[in-house]
């Protein structure tokens, strides 16, 4: 019986390491890895995505969120400031976050400037 179990063990260990030793092969088709590529060079040439950016505030008064922008670069000098005008407002935003995480990072740190922020969907600028 120790002779089986010593055989046996022995058998699975070469077993086990010539597996170990093959490689995996993997098949692509043509089509896929075309469009891989495409998508890199997409991603590449294109300066815009879809992410987020923290909503400061809205108003109908150019001037008021131009003023607002101005106090805000003073507050944030390393992020990017955006007046986007809708009709009728103009809002203030501010950020260029690729991830919903990034941005609650950083509404974390505007809410105590500005009480009335929060997380918008946006394309933000990738480069």
């Amino acid at each position: 019986m120790k002779i089986f179990l010593v055989s046996f063990s022995l058998s699975f260990v070469v077993l086990f390491s010539s597996a170990q030793q093959s490689g995996v092969t993997i098949h692509q088709e043509d089509k896929i890895a075309e469009l891989m590529t495409a998508y890199k060079s997409f991603n590449k040439e294109n300066e815009f995505r879809e992410g987020y950016r923290i909503q400061v505030m809205f108003s109908n008064v150019r001037d008021e969120a131009y003023g607002a922008k101005a106090q805000l670069y003073k507050d944030f000098p390393k992020e990017r400031c955006y007046v986007e005008y809708e009709q009728p407002y103009y809002k203030l935003r501010l950020g260029d976050m690729t991830t919903r995480l990034e941005a609650t990072d950083m509404l974390n740190q505007v809410l105590p400037f500005y009480q009335g922020a929060f997380i918008v969907k946006d394309k933000v600028k990738t480069k």
